[in-house]
């Protein structure tokens, strides 16, 4: 197609992810010359809900309502898919698209296991197709102004990273045993059946199970945390909050296309919620080479605060806790969360305890070396903030030469046109989504192992015993570039 034409999108998975993605589709400021032409859901009434908001926008009756992907992928007229299935269909229906020649936008993370993660990559290379990873932290100025100085060399070599996300309440932070019920006094009614779902098509790949109202729900659609802390489809906090957050931290240490050596276990006590499967919530680290030395990371909770002392929190809440990332260098910190960052600078080395991570949570660690703050007492307004880091930094920022972009799906759709990669390709995404299974498999099997970053597998006879793809036959959808 010519740059300009009129694109087609179908919209797989009609939950509240693609709500938000389809009406980014259907705005004619963000997407001019895309139409939404397709829905698709195992589930009828989420499908037949998701075709009223298509056929409302256009005012017409021509969105096609779809209940199996497979008549869309054949459909030759349909140019982009925008995947927003819970993670255990990712990587088939993504790699299935580019095969018959469509792009994809895909949520993170891009896949539930590190063999997809390979395939996907593969595919992508194989088809030349455009694909963009829902990691969209990557076109936030706030998070890229704090790796460009990273990136610039602003706080000199990086030594330690924090990467905090996943919580000690009932979701926690890896993913969790399989189990058949999310409240167990509610159990019947959570399996009572459903008429209007698919349930096989609907698991798929995954093991079958009994039918639960809270992997899909019934009627309009919640967040998904049942089925994103199951071990058969997804892969807890480390694929939700990780896939945004370590994504981050890859992209600073320059390492789209690495990864760590080593992963460490976690020494943090073994969980005692009954959802948890008695698995450590956090604390494993992992090891990156630079020329200069390693960089260790911690995956700490979103708050150093709240991880001492959860009695009586009702609920965890991302949202104006604690640091998305934290980069330690030998000259200064830079601290960064969507809608907030830090710059200390001229701190000298620090290597980060506990105690240190509540200062640096507050912004009461060295205040004296503070450059720039948005959460301090009388801090300008983030965006007043960027401007002066932005100014004052200008020659570091210039030396990151980050890829630019201001919103996701404008470069996703721009890249359809252009053809070059997105920002969050499949390299990118494929990566990040390592990264998360690494963290997450280190939990679940309670170890730590050698990576091969190159190869994407196990090294030095570590490892043994921990799979890096889906256990079981698929039921048949297996993947294959």
């Amino acid at each position: 197609m010519k740059p300009g034409e009129k694109r087609t999108a179908a919209i797989i998975g009609c939950g509240g992810m693609n709500r938000g993605l389809m009406g980014q589709l259907l705005n004619r400021g963000i997407a001019p010359n895309v139409r939404v032409v397709a829905v698709c859901d195992c589930d009828r009434s989420r499908a037949a809900m998701f075709a009223k908001i298509v056929n409302q926008r256009y005012r017409d009756s021509k969105c096609r309502v779809s209940y199996d992907f497979r008549e869309l992928v054949a459909d030759p007229g349909i140019d982009i898919f925008c995947i927003a299935t819970p993670d255990h269909w990712h990587a088939y229906i993504a790699v299935e698209a580019m095969k018959h020649g469509k792009d994809v936008y895909c949520e993170k993370p891009l896949t539930y296991s590190i063999e997809e993660a390979k395939q996907v990559m593969a595919a992508q290379k194989k088809y030349g197709r455009v694909l963009q990873t829902g990691s969209w932290q990557r076109s936030d100025r706030v998070f890229r102004d704090a790796v460009a100085l990273v990136r610039g060399g602003l706080i000199g070599n990086v030594r330690y990273v924090d990467a905090n996300y996943g919580a000690i309440g009932k979701f926690g932070g890896p993913s969790h045993p399989v189990r058949f019920w999310n409240d167990p006094a509610n159990a019947a009614k959570e399996g009572a059946p459903n008429p209007d779902i698919d349930w096989p098509m609907w698991l798929g790949p995954a093991r079958m199970r009994p039918y639960s109202s809270e992997l899909s729900f019934r009627g309009p659609s919640r967040t998904p945390m049942f089925w994103r802390c199951d071990d058969d489809l997804a892969s807890g906090m480390n694929g939700d909050w990780g896939a945004h957050h370590l994504d981050i931290v890859q992209w600073a240490l320059d390492m789209d296309d690495g990864g760590p050596y080593r992963v460490i276990r976690s020494d943090e006590p073994h969980s005692t919620n009954l959802y948890h499967g008695g698995r450590r919530q956090w604390g494993m680290g992992m090891l990156f080479k630079k020329p200069y030395g390693d960089v260790k990371l911690y995956h700490g909770p979103f708050s150093v605060f709240w991880a001492d002392n959860p009695a009586g929190r009702k609920e965890w809440d991302s949202r104006g806790h604690g640091w998305g990332a934290v980069f330690y260098g030998d000259t200064g910190i830079v601290a960064v969360n969507r809608g907030k960052i830090a710059v200390w600078t001229g701190t000298g080395p620090v290597k980060p305890d506990l105690e240190i991570r509540r200062q640096i949570e507050k912004c009461t660690f060295m205040p004296d070396k503070i450059a720039f703050s948005s959460i301090t007492p009388g801090a300008p307004k983030l965006g007043k903030v960027l401007d002066g880091i932005e100014a004052k930094y200008k020659a570091e920022i210039k030396k990151a030469n980050l890829y630019y972009s201001a919103h996701h799906m404008k470069d996703f759709l721009a890249c359809v046109e252009s053809r070059r990669l997105p920002i969050t390709h499949a390299g990118v995404g494929g990566h990040s989504s390592i990264l998360c299974q690494l963290c997450n498999l280190s939990y679940k099997y309670d170890t730590g192992f050698d990576w091969d970053p190159e190869k994407m597998e196990f090294a030095n006879g570590t490892g043994k015993g921990i799979p890096l793809g889906r256990v079981g036959d698929c039921n048949g959808w297996k993947v294959e570039v």
